[in-house]
């Protein structure tokens, strides 16, 4: 199964991608699903992002009416083409030699009304390339015009200590579950983050799809793990679409039904 008819996504989304583990593969592998399929692809950010490889337009701040903030933009998404686009260039970007400043979350409501995508993915928080991760108080920043809200989380963390090497903000992830840092990370644990309005749901729009995604699930042992991280996820909230266990270096996806 691919990913996009994992997410069982239609012929306009807007797909919002929150937590640490894969939202940069997993939004470049819909990207150019995307692009085979003929679609007008627009791949951005409401934080800071290393450019991907594809097409790059940077557009200035939108202060300016629709119809001309976005021409530049529209120009460049011809079908069957990906396109990366933000505000400016970062200066100085650490832990990249390239970023891309993107853009306020009601920027691209605004951008996702103009029709001139067929899918607009976005990166919607940081992770500092961490396995594992909980928001801080201003993440994370979702457009309300999402129709798709992946929570991600690699099952790589599982059974590591709750550490600044594993993940990022530790301290949030202690306010949530009451573990110690040092600690071990159990599978109830990542559940029960991902499925807290202080973790993984945390500003997730009504009315959305909300789907969970165990990343890096390698080996048949570590599938297992994710499955045990979902079913924890979805015993703690009803909030959930569907989870998926994936390892994008082995090109599976797993689809696991919350009533399961």
């Amino acid at each position: 199964m691919t990913l996009h008819e994992a997410l069982e996504l239609g012929d306009t989304e807007l797909v919002a991608f929150v937590g640490a583990g894969g939202k940069k593969t997993a939004m470049a592998r819909l990207a150019s699903t995307g692009a085979r399929e003929n679609r007008r692809v627009g791949y951005t950010t409401t934080t800071h992002m290393p450019p991907p490889e594809f097409p790059v337009v940077v557009s200035p701040a939108m202060d300016v009416p629709a119809t001309e903030k976005y021409e530049s933009l529209v120009a460049d998404s011809s079908r069957g083409s990906a396109v990366a686009f933000g505000s400016q260039w970062v200066e100085e970007p650490d832990r990249a030699p390239e970023k891309l400043r993107g853009y306020a979350p009601a920027d691209i409501d605004t951008l996702s009304a103009t029709g001139a995508f067929d899918w607009v993915l976005v990166k919607a928080d940081g992770a500092r390339r961490r396995e594992f991760k909980a928001p801080a108080d201003h993440e994370p920043a979702l457009p309300n015009s999402s129709t798709v809200v992946v929570v991600v989380a690699s099952v790589k963390a599982v059974g590591e200590p709750l550490s600044e090497s594993i993940v990022h903000r530790p301290e949030r992830v202690t306010a949530v579950t009451g573990l110690d840092a040092g600690a071990e990370i159990t599978p109830e644990a990542m559940g029960s983050v991902i499925a807290s309005t202080d973790g993984g749901l945390k500003g997730v729009p009504d009315g959305c799809s909300v789907v969970v995604m165990v990343n890096k699930a390698e080996s048949t042992s570590e599938q297992s793990t994710a499955r045990s991280v979902l079913q924890s996820a979805f015993e703690r909230s009803d909030r959930f679409s569907g989870g998926l266990i994936t390892s994008f270096r082995d090109e599976n996806c797993l689809a696991v039904s919350p009533d399961r």
